[in-house]
């Protein structure tokens, strides 16, 4: 039963309770979301929202539910809804200037991405994400500036240094595309797609037996 506003009691016991209960919703959406049916938790983030709009973790973990379950349209929009409230979150920005970058929507990626770098000119993630999307575009010189800015601030991510590896193999630099693509394989020794992305430049390069072991080694680890 709702307590009355005119209950003093009833209303200073809801009080007391709502923060408790919006971490209780919190954790079961984000159990739901890691279990087999993660689409039941998308109606418990949204119950959350309703009564605490401000939630900002909220707002994230069902942004990136949705993106994991290719509503990437509903995750753009969880995402600006948020960014209203909060133009300057950096985690929605990046996240969000990713996703436009899926949807083809350049123009607004680059612009969510260079806002937040204008905000921290560090921040490693979106200098990755920047990277990818001009990758994406083409424009692999300047991805590579991008991504070899975020190695400076987060040398350990695999992903980045296959991205890194990937643009400067079509820009022709093949000695640092193969540094890169090693390094990436050292972080992350299950990359299928690195191992045989590395055979490729070896293979560029003239050594053809070492690129056939990559190839091996990635039809390995992708089970062919």
């Amino acid at each position: 039963m709702t307590p009355s506003p005119n209950d003093p009691q009833g209303a200073a016991t809801l009080s007391s309770r709502t923060p408790g209960a919006g971490e209780r919703l919190l954790e079961r959406a984000d159990t739901l979301a890691a279990g087999t049916r993660p689409t039941d938790a998308l109606a418990v983030y949204r119950e959350l929202l309703a009564a605490e709009p401000e939630q900002v973790e909220a707002r994230l973990h069902l942004a990136r539910l949705l993106l994991r379950l290719d509503e990437r349209e509903a995750a753009v929009a969880v995402l600006s809804d948020a960014l209203r409230l909060l133009p300057d979150q950096t985690e929605f920005l990046v996240l969000r200037g990713g996703i436009y970058g899926q949807l083809q929507r350049y123009g607004e990626a680059d612009a969510d991405l260079r806002r937040v770098l204008r905000l921290h000119p560090s921040h490693a993630p979106a200098h990755l994400e920047l990277g990818r999307l001009l990758w994406r575009r083409g424009l692999v010189a300047e991805a590579a500036t991008h991504l070899q800015r975020s190695l400076e601030f987060q040398p350990n991510n695999a992903r980045t240094c296959y991205y890194l590896g990937d643009a400067l193999n079509q820009a022709g630099d093949l000695a640092g595309a193969r540094t890169a693509l090693e390094r990436a394989v050292q972080l992350d020794p299950r990359d299928a797609k690195a191992y045989h992305l590395l055979g490729r430049v070896l293979d560029r390069l003239g050594d053809p037996d070492e690129a056939r072991e990559m190839y091996q080694r990635s039809r390995e680890l992708a089970g062919g």
